[in-house]
């Protein structure tokens, strides 16, 4: 069972960044995907002790889990919904975020029918291509949601492709698409209360698309997705696991499936619990590193389902039972950033596949 560690406190810490990068803007959480793989209710819990006004998630079923462990705040549905899931979303007091005609009539249908003003925010398609109303559907589709007398546009916002590469034109290209869109909505008279574009990397290198709402995710979570500029993000997760096995290996010895390694010289072996089903990508093998008493041990051999073998030649007192840590640490070499550089992914895909599953126990401190 491989042992997560939550760090509250740097969680905190990483949202007062954000807020002193933004101080003139709402920060809205972003703790979908159960807290990028953190554990969404407790985050949810310090993020409103911090003053957000609001919870970012992605899915219905997240906005339900918020509510099962009776947490009230406004709870934004940044995925959307199906027309068929707007009766619960009203039920669940959720705030669901619209790019679609047949949904906006949907709760406007249900609005009418209990007598009430459904809040909802508007995503438009700037350059994202993904979710949003494109810019040619953007003048249909505000004037018909404005005369749409039960829904309440509380926000309207978009979302940046390349905010992460400040070389990049894309950013700019968008927030000018974003500024039409605003143009367009304040002509129909409409008067949202927020207005959001910026994710963690734009709060970073944009300050002019912070609005009056920023949407951090990686970022709080200790893994932001370029350069800082001098603010200093904590990682907020620490994966640990022990070695169940230590013995001496002879020359010339295979280790672990296919022999992807064979041992140079006498060699002392660990094996540690823990492995590709607990969210260690198996492109670590012979590749990545661990810490035992503080000391990078490389992985030898394949990552395996259950377990990974370690070079314990630079810890000759490691015995069976020792801690083993997997990420975090306070090393460059166990670090989120370097298991993707690796493994040719994302801090937010490590972060995501090692904090869930039955083998993982959450430790929050």
């Amino acid at each position: 069972m491989l042992n997560v560690r939550i760090d509250l406190a740097a969680f905190r810490h990483n949202l007062n960044a954000v807020k002193a990068l933004a101080p003139n803007a709402a920060i809205l959480p972003v703790i979908k995907a159960d807290g990028y793989g953190h554990g969404m209710i407790l985050l949810a819990r310090e993020a409103l002790k911090c003053g957000a006004p609001m919870l970012g998630v992605g899915v219905l079923e997240e906005g339900r889990a918020l509510r099962r462990d009776k947490i009230a705040s406004p709870a934004l549905l940044l995925d959307g919904i199906f027309p068929e899931e707007a009766a619960e979303a009203v039920k669940y007091r959720l705030t669901p975020v619209v790019f679609s005609l047949e949904v906006a009539k949907e709760l406007n249908r249900i609005g009418k029918k209990e007598g009430k003003k459904i809040a909802v925010h508007l995503k438009f398609d700037t350059g994202m291509s993904r979710l949003g109303f494109t810019l040619n559907e953007a003048t249909e589709a505000v004037a018909l949601i404005a005369k749409m007398k039960n829904l309440s546009v509380e926000g309207i916002m978009t979302h940046l492709a390349s905010s992460g590469d400040p070389q990049s034109p894309q950013t700019d290209h968008q927030l000018r698409r974003f500024e039409m869109v605003l143009e367009l909505v304040k002509k129909t008279g409409l008067k949202p209360l927020y207005i959001h574009t910026a994710n963690s990397a734009a709060i970073l290198h944009y300050k002019y698309a912070h609005h009056n709402m920023v949407r951090p995710g990686i970022a709080l979570y200790g893994a932001p997705p370029s350069e800082t500029k001098g603010v200093e993000f904590k990682p907020v997760m620490t994966v640990a696991s022990r070695l169940i096995s230590v013995k001496e290996i002879s020359q010339g010895e295979g280790i672990g499936y296919n022999a992807t390694y064979v041992t140079p010289r006498k060699k002392k072996v660990g094996v540690v619990l823990g492995g590709y089903a607990d969210g260690v990508n198996r492109l670590l093998s012979n590749r990545g590193v661990f810490l035992v008493h503080g000391k990078p041990v490389p992985i030898i051999g394949n990552v395996c389902m259950d377990m990974v073998m370690v070079d314990l030649s630079r810890v000759p007192s490691a015995a069976p039972g020792d801690e083993v840590i997997l990420l975090g640490g306070g090393t460059d070499e166990t670090s989120a950033q370097h298991w993707a550089d690796l493994t040719g992914t994302i801090p937010y895909e490590i972060f995501c596949r090692l904090g869930v599953g039955p083998r993982v126990q959450r430790v929050y401190k």
